[in-house]
């Protein structure tokens, strides 16, 4: 790590602890006692307090005759202080304690007058209460029952209750589905402010119903609605990347993240598709408030996580909700807990990627092909040795077979200084110069606790994501502290702060995709970075003319470049969210959440004057004649590039609701309701400022006469560059974009009605009005609603003596839900953008961007959900399965336009698609012991998705071009990222390729094939996705099984894709993306004969007869070469440990768990040609370096 990164850090641990210390001032001391951790049935008071001796240390004094009165105790406690196990054990019996420097003293409770006369009136009391789960997450619906008086409440959207007129003595009963019920004596001590923490039932854990849709928490037993909840232990251990969607593959029904490197759509999906053009990501919420990237949330501060898939779970958010929605919740304080400190840390190792997964020749290979395809007469020696733009300069191989025909040297000579290339294999050295082993790193600190009107969670963290290009940094500096109040009886408030530093450092590596020929060493024996000015688009000729003309070196060094420029990036991220809730009245409760996000990103390019792009730069823009003329340098001989590119983004939303819970006769009638106002703003801008002849020390620069530069130039060095503009591409000195301002207004409200704890209805209603569609009112407006119904079925009495169920409910949604184009790209009205050209005054102007659609109208989605929910056998099979159609009207995106209007296509409304598909959520409880557990749980999705009606922006054509057929990835009638082929029909005996058309005609003639002769392959989007997960648990161990299908979807393998031409590279100004070839050229068509036993096409050296006498994408696009892409991997095997409780008491812990975990283990793959369909193009076909696959994570976790 960098040293100014260490100060950085240093200095933010610094800031984090005195915001922590200051924080916990208000926190009271008394937590930190001795952890007491219990669990017990029906056991004597006796038995109980010589545990509490043993773990504790503390000495106990009392006359055994006062507790044998003491019922059997069951108590169920982890890592709590003394004090709360004696007062639940002493809760509601005449004893109390007293603590005296860890000396227990048990006695009877004194008996004032006061409490004597009340005793002899029994006079009733007020109780009044909060339920909460073990997170402090009230827990909505709870319901209290007051055995002996036939009493009943139900704990309001806050978990608070109250009952009236209680006897002093009376015991009250809280459940809750999926939790251990619990039972409270109620006392005059207590009766004021009863707080009830249960904790969940192992045994029902699917049950567990409290989900947030990011406006308010749900009682799940309560609403209609499709949510599902990951298992957030998975995704806590999960460390082969700190972005939290990832850590979600597998683990929910219907979300499918498709990792293909190509892929141009998100790559989490909700549901199949429902756009084409515009974005299909799913809408982010977290803690209430919509963010656009949560890449930055760090996963150990995530408490909960609930994903909304159908109208009635997401239509909350309107016309932003029909990508799904995914709503995060952070951790927060628990009040009147004690002081509790975590410390989790991981280290993830990922190796070195492997240079050989791709399949091209080697050393030996590629001279022998470079010899078979040699052909000066097609392609000359003066036509290869003259300078073209773009075309690279003469490689060591084509020198030495140009040599050979030109008589320069003898065959002889010739093949030996080719064999002595065959002989070197470069393989080598791109290991070690171009790759390092990469690794994630990251440790996060908390601190939580609370009194009782307060709570605080605080966290710091850093983050080392140590990519496999030496030389690179990202590291991720982050502070976040949560603190809830409450003021007096009525007011709740909250506030959290969210900063995150994030720095990026990138030399200018040579990318290890880079197609480098096989026989090239970047370093001789003694260690020198070699010279390869070949690789540049000049040949020795040009290159020292152009150096005698200019006066300047354009050697290139390709290692020595790496360390002659580089790209820093600094980013500064600050989320905040206050929220308020006031109590108006029984069950009416004001809520306002306000959150404001910013971030400042500052992206600083070097390039120093040493470089090849700076050296270049300078020559393209020099006026020299000839080699005597004095050159005349229209940009800085001297001085590096610099330029510096200010992003700022500012989001803030206002939210105001008023929400009512309220339930009748003892439960028989519950309603929840709510209804608000939201508002919301989004901008950005950003500036660029550069500069050219830059001193780092002096920090000054040298200025440029750009109007004359972006003119044509006569007489320069380096022809057919002076003239275009485009080529400096820093621009000038100070350039700025201010994005659209995106403005959201919105009005919304929901209601549920529970009758008889069995039938319950949902609906809600929303408006949305967006500027993003102009000034038009009536284009601005979206309004959105759904409605759902649930039937809890195993409350009927016909299922009373069904005994094998225990929980059965059917459910039945429809809804409209919505999206909307990105800010900028579409409006009723025409938006006008900057231009840069030459031909204007001062190269800038105004042009209209986006031209006017005043029939542009949002994307609507309807969909109907049908769902079930189960549980068996006492909990031990349990489940939901959802079956649903949506349907997409007004898809938006491109539209063909009359060409009159100057414009080939606006953006607007082009068509309508349709999803169907069913979702499996199981999980088993397979053994259940006291010393061991083994549990299963499978999720499984699948969706078909149809394009039935699209206006495209282009019309579909013949051949292989960009507009065939065969390129297109929308198409009506088929699904959507749709992949097309041509029927492979073999060679001919020219070796050129063919295909079958649909009338059964077999040809080679190029641009012959129509829409109908071309085959539908699939789709490159999985249809089946999902994961299989399995824990095991014995005694402090456990070990987890989690596995992820991707099945159902095709991909096209990547082939050979030369057949005419030299066999040389592209230039360092096109990135050598071309250089060595793919290996199945050698198995190529050589002779008539070959037809039969290869379907690789032949080689043509003239250019000309191979596009005109065939099309070689009848091969490249052929059936024969798409695959399937269905693939399993075990994502990942975790195997935890946590030390015994006499060694961790040692430190003072809680708890300490080591953990060992192995990611990314390719269990099968359905295709034979070794592909990993998560680093392949599946449209494109080809290949990325696999990278985090089968790396090993070792982890600790510490709580004190």
């Amino acid at each position: 790590m960098p040293k100014q990164h260490i100060y950085k850090l240093l200095l933010i641990m610094r800031l984090t602890i005195i915001i922590l210390i200051a924080t916990m001032m208000q926190v009271s001391a008394g937590g930190f006692g001795q952890s007491i951790t219990l669990n017990t049935k029906n056991a004597p008071l006796s038995k109980i307090i010589r545990e509490i001796r043993t773990q504790s240390g503390y000495d106990f004094f009392y006359n055994k005759e006062l507790i044998k009165n003491i019922p059997p105790l069951t108590i169920d406690v982890k890592n709590a202080s003394v004090e709360d196990v004696l007062n639940q054990c002493l809760n509601g019996s005449a004893l109390t304690y007293k603590i005296d420097n860890k000396v227990v003293m048990i006695k009877e409770k004194p008996t004032g007058i006061l409490d004597k006369v009340k005793d002899f009136f029994a006079l009733p009391i007020d109780v009044n209460g909060r339920v909460v789960d073990s997170t402090g997450v009230p827990l909505i619906g709870a319901s209290i029952y007051l055995k002996a008086e036939k009493k009943h409440a139900v704990a309001d959207v806050r978990g608070e209750f109250s009952l009236r007129g209680v006897q002093v003595g009376s015991v009250l009963e809280i459940s809750y589905i999926g939790f251990v019920s619990q039972q409270v004596t109620v006392t005059r001590e207590n009766a004021g402010s009863l707080s009830i923490v249960l904790k969940a039932d192992i045994s029902k854990l699917q049950e567990v119903a409290v989900v947030s849709n990011g406006y308010q928490t749900i009682a799940k037993e309560r609403s209609a609605g499709a949510f599902a909840k990951p298992d957030m232990k998975v995704i806590e251990n999960r460390s082969t990347s700190m972005n939290i969607l990832q850590r979600l593959d597998g683990l929910v029904p219907g979300l499918t993240v498709n990792n293909d490197p190509g892929h141009t759509g998100s790559p989490y999906l909700i549901r199949g598709l429902t756009s084409v053009s515009i974005s299909s990501s799913p809408l982010y919420v977290v803690d209430g408030i919509q963010q656009t990237d949560v890449s930055n949330i760090n996963p150990q501060d995530v408490a909960d996580i609930t994903v909304l898939k159908d109208a009635t779970a997401a239509s909350i958010w309107g016309s932003r909700a029909a990508n799904g929605v995914i709503v995060i919740v952070t951790k927060k304080g628990t009040r009147g807990d004690k002081i509790k400190v975590n410390y989790d840390a991981f280290v993830n190792f990922q190796g070195k990627p492997d240079i050989n997964y791709f399949p091209v020749l080697n050393s030996q290979q590629f001279i022998q092909a470079a010899k078979e395809t040699f052909d000066p007469v097609a392609n000359t020696y003066a036509n290869a040795t003259t300078f073209q733009v773009s075309s690279a300069g003469l490689a060591p191989h084509e020198s030495i077979l140009y040599n050979q025909y030109l008589g320069k040297i003898t065959a002889a000579q010739a093949n030996k200084s080719l064999d002595s290339l065959a002989s070197i294999s470069n393989n080598q050295q791109i290991k070690n110069l171009f790759y390092r082993n990469a690794m994630l790193m990251n440790h996060t600190l908390s601190v939580s606790g609370g009194q009782k009107n307060y709570s605080v969670y605080g966290s710091m963290a850093y983050t080392d994501n140590r990519t496999s290009s030496p030389g690179q940094s990202n590291d991720t500096y982050k502070i976040n502290l949560r603190q809830d109040f409450n003021v007096g009886k009525r007011i709740q408030l909250s506030l959290i702060t969210d900063l995150t530093n994030n720095i990026i450092y990138s030399p200018r590596n040579i990318s290890p995709t880079d197609q480098f020929y096989p026989y090239q060493l970047f370093q001789d024996n003694a260690g020198n970075n070699i010279s390869m000015p070949y690789m540049t688009t000049l040949n020795d000729a040009t290159r020292i003319d152009f150096e005698t003309r200019s006066r300047i070196n354009l050697d290139y060094n390709p290692l020595n470049e790496v360390n002659l420029g580089n790209t820093k990036t600094d980013m500064l991220l600050s989320r905040n969210v206050f929220s308020a809730n006031v109590k108006l009245i029984d069950g009416l409760n004001f809520e306002g959440t306000y959150g404001y996000t910013k971030g400042a990103t500052r992206a600083q390019n070097f390039d120093d004057q040493q470089s090849y792009k700076v050296r270049s730069q300078v020559v393209q823009f020099t006026v020299a004649p000839t080699a005597a003329s004095t050159p005349v340098y229209y940009l800085p001989a001297t001085g590096a590039n610099y330029a510096i590119t200010n992003l700022t983004q500012r989001n803030w939303t206002v939210r105001n609701q008023l929400s009512y819970n309220k339930s009748w006769n003892n439960g028989l009638h519950q309603l929840t309701m709510l209804a608000g106002q939201e508002a919301q703003e989004q901008y950005s801008v950003t500036n660029t400022s550069s500069i050219k002849g830059w001193d780092p020390l002096l920090q000054t620069g040298t200025a440029v006469d750009y109007k004359t530069v972006t003119s044509l130039l006569n007489g320069v060095v380096w022809p057919n560059y002076a003239a275009t503009y485009s080529l400096l591409t820093d621009g000038g000195y100070f350039s700025e974009n201010e994005a659209p301002i995106s403005r959201f207004v919105s009005y919304y409200a929901n209601a549920a009605y529970t009758f008889n704890h069995k039938y319950t209805i949902n609906g809600s209603y929303r408006i949305d009005q967006s500027n993003n569609f102009g000034i038009d009112k009536a284009a601005q407006n979206k309004p959105v609603w759904s409605v759902g119904g649930k039937w809890l079925m195993t409350e009927e009495k016909f299922m009373k003596d069904v005994t094998w169920v225990d929980n059965l409910a059917l459910r039945a949604t429809y809804g409209i839900t919505g999206n909307a184009p990105q800010p900028g790209t579409a409006a009723s009205y025409d938006i006008i953008s900057v231009s840069s050209s030459s031909f204007l005054p001062n190269s800038r102007g105004l042009q209209v961007g986006t031209p006017a659609n005043r029939k542009l109208t949002w994307e609507s989605t309807a969909t109907i959900n049908l769902g079930l929910d189960f549980s068996v056998f006492k909990n031990r099979l349990s489940g939901a399965v959802d079956i649903y159609r949506k349907k997409t009207t007004n898809l938006l995106g491109n539209v063909t336009t009359n060409g009159f209007t100057g414009y080939p296509t606006i953006f607007g409304n082009l068509g309508d698609l349709q999803n169907k598909g069913i979702e499996l959520s199981l999980t088993s409880v397979n053994i259940r012991t006291r010393k061991f557990g083994w549990s299963t749980t499978l999720n499984g999705a699948y969706n078909k998705n149809v394009i039935t009606s699209l206006n495209i922006s282009a019309p579909v054509t013949t051949g292989s071009g960009t507009n065939g057929m065969v390129n297109q990835q929308f198409v009506t009638g088929y699904a959507g990222y749709a992949l097309f082929a041509y029927e492979f029909a073999g060679l001919d005996n020219l070796g050129d390729p063919q295909i079958r058309l649909a009338n059964g005609t077999v040809t080679k003639t190029p641009n012959i094939s129509k829409p109908g002769d071309i085959k539908y392959m699939g789709t490159t989007q999985p249809p089946w996705s999902g994961g299989l997960s399995n824990n095991f648990n014995y005694q402090s161990f456990g070990l987890s099984f989690n596995a992820i299908f991707n099945l159902g979807h095709v991909m096209r393998r990547d082939v050979d894709n030369f057949y005419y031409g030299n066999l040389s590279h592209s230039a360092y100004a096109n990135g050598f993306t071309t250089g060595n070839i793919n290996a199945e050229f050698a198995n190529r068509w050589k002779q008539p004969g070959d037809e039969l036993t290869t379907n690789v096409p032949s080689y043509v050296s003239s250019s000309t007869i191979s596009t005109t006498r065939r099309d070689v994408g009848y091969y490249t696009l052929a059936d024969i070469n798409v695959l399937s892409a269905s693939f399993i991997k075990m994502r990942d095997i975790t195997l935890t440990y946590s030390l015994p409780r006499f060694l961790v008491k040692k430190i003072n812990a809680d708890q300490i768990t080591l953990r060992a975990q192995v990611s990314n283990l390719m269990i099968w793959k359905a295709n034979k040609y070794g592909i990993d369909p998560e680093f392949q193009y599946g449209f494109g076909g080809s290949r990325s370096i696999p990278t985090n696959q089968g790396t090993v994570s070792f982890g600790l976790n510490v709580r004190l």
